[in-house]
């Protein structure tokens, strides 16, 4: 290397794959700080190194047309100036955000679905050797938070890895801070996305309030979260290898309307431990993918789910798959089409009215949610006189799926939604009317269960603070709402 290249483009260039020469490399630029620290460097690398570079920016068409604009203009601006070939994808207005309410999945996992998309067209086209995204180590810390809080397994927990496919993630060694460092070295400037500080998205509370936080209280917090990552990236890879050799799947014969089913038999499977039978799941699932040409979807089974599944239940859907009992066989088959399983969370932190779109939620119906008032809202459905169906809690209140262990205080002890429904004497019910349930919980846990079915029912916990704000909620029509997280095995 010569001796004018930074210590930032070095550490580029040694994570880059070997040997570079000849090969095109196609790198992904937003316009933000990172991927543009990312293609100066490569611009400056590609002569001594001696591989071809081109650039890609997509834009999503969510954000103003003006900002977003403004992002692909200073993109093919840097590209002009350092002669790299630039190509700007636009995807039409409105296009990602109903692929997202039609899948039941947020639009930052559906924008990232239509990117990867994208970008592999283009490396088809110009024929690339690799494409490259501009992914940080603090990106990888903050992906790993979100995943923590979302009850990921070891596969969900293991690190972003450098190398996926034909994807290379060059920075992932790299800070964001060293990134900075550089840009401001070189006089180069940089977009910053308007999105970025809104902390409605969980990367943002994560990156803008929690992290601050460990900083000042657990400054070698960095080094313990990779340090869990590593550990479970073996753990992960030692449970998929022995569920391979212990629960091995078979094509089931005959075509299903859905496509090609798998099964095994049932005795191994219940006798194997519930975390080998949870991973086999996963490994039939991705099988199932793969022999169907189905396409991966965005997202995989939740942990909570697939808990439930495994522990012997006659059948369950789980998003892209259905997992039956049938003649001595497990069954694992692609979900009926237009059925999905969806996790959503919606955060409230201050007064206001929200609405929990059914689509989002997979309760069918739109839930309203007047937060912050004393009374319900004039001439809404769902109130009567006397008779308020809400509940008093603390802000901040999480809106969620109920999980399984979910329990309030109700009759002098700890109940979960099943032991009041048995108290109610409600059993005999439709099984869609008694599973359809949010819980509600603000800072001291679970505070609230709203079941949706043909009416709305609301059941509180016995504590009454008085300092307690008013949730009052309601059926309601809407195409407002927030959007489902993505959930990670």
């Amino acid at each position: 290397m010569k001796n004018n290249v930074t210590p930032f483009e070095s550490r580029l260039s040694a994570a880059l794959e070997k040997p570079t020469a000849g090969k095109l490399l196609l790198a992904a630029v937003s316009g933000g700080a990172d991927s543009i620290a990312m293609l100066a460097g490569l611009a400056a690398l590609r002569g001594e190194a001696g591989f071809k570079l081109h650039c890609v920016h997509v834009e999503h068409g969510i954000r103003p047309a003006d900002e977003s604009r403004g992002d692909a203009g200073a993109v093919e601006a840097l590209c002009e100036r350092l002669d790299v070939p630039c190509r700007v994808i636009s995807v039409p207005p409105g296009k990602i955000a109903a692929y997202a309410a039609k899948g039941g999945t947020g639009i930052e996992a559906a924008a990232r679905l239509f990117r990867l998309k994208a970008l592999a067209k283009e490396a088809r086209r110009f024929k690339a050797d690799w494409i490259l995204t501009a992914h940080t180590r603090d990106d990888l810390l903050e992906t790993l938070f979100m995943r923590i809080l979302r009850g990921s397994g070891p596969a969900g927990l293991r690190a972003m890895p450098r190398v996926k496919g034909r994807r290379l993630r060059p920075l992932l060694d790299l800070t964001r801070r060293e990134v900075l460092d550089y840009l401001e070295e070189k006089g180069l400037p940089y977009r910053t996305d308007s999105t970025n500080s809104d902390i409605r998205y969980l990367r943002n509370r994560i990156r803008l309030e929690l992290i601050p936080v460990l900083d000042d209280f657990f400054p070698s917090w960095r080094t313990s979260l990779l340090a869990l990552a590593e550990t479970q990236a073996l753990t992960a890879d030692f449970l998929s290898d022995e569920a391979r050799t212990r629960l091995k799947w078979e094509e089931e014969a005959g075509l299903s309307e859905a496509g090609i089913s798998l099964k095994l038999r049932e005795k191994d499977f219940f006798n194997s431990p519930p975390i080998l039978r949870e991973e086999a799941v996963f490994n039939g699932a991705d099988m199932l993918l793969a022999i169907n040409k189905n396409g991966k979807p965005c997202h995989v089974p939740k942990r909570a789910s697939l808990r439930r599944a495994v522990e012997g239940g006659s059948a369950e859907d789980l998003g892209p798959v259905r997992l039956e009992r049938k003649d001595g066989f497990v069954v694992l088959k692609p979900a009926p089409k237009g059925r999905t399983e969806r996790g959503f969370s919606l955060l409230i932190k201050e007064a206001g009215l929200y609405t929990l779109k059914g689509k989002v939620s997979g309760l069918g119906k739109d839930l309203l949610i007047n937060a912050g008032s004393s009374a319900p809202p004039a001439g809404t459905a769902g109130f009567s006189a006397g008779k308020t169906t809400g509940f008093p809690a603390l802000f901040p209140v999480v809106f969620r799926n109920y999980m399984k262990g979910d329990s309030i205080f109700k009759g002098g002890r700890e109940r979960r939604f099943c032991d009041i429904l048995d108290l109610r004497r409600v059993d005999k019910l439709p099984r869609s009317v008694y599973t359809r349930v949010i819980t509600a919980s603000d800072k001291e846990g679970p505070v609230a269960f709203i079941a949706i079915g043909e009416d709305l029912t609301v059941i509180s916990r016995e504590e009454q603070e008085t300092d307690c704000t008013f949730f009052g909620v309601s059926l309601k029509n809407t195409h407002e709402g927030t959007d489902a997280k993505r959930s990670e095995r």
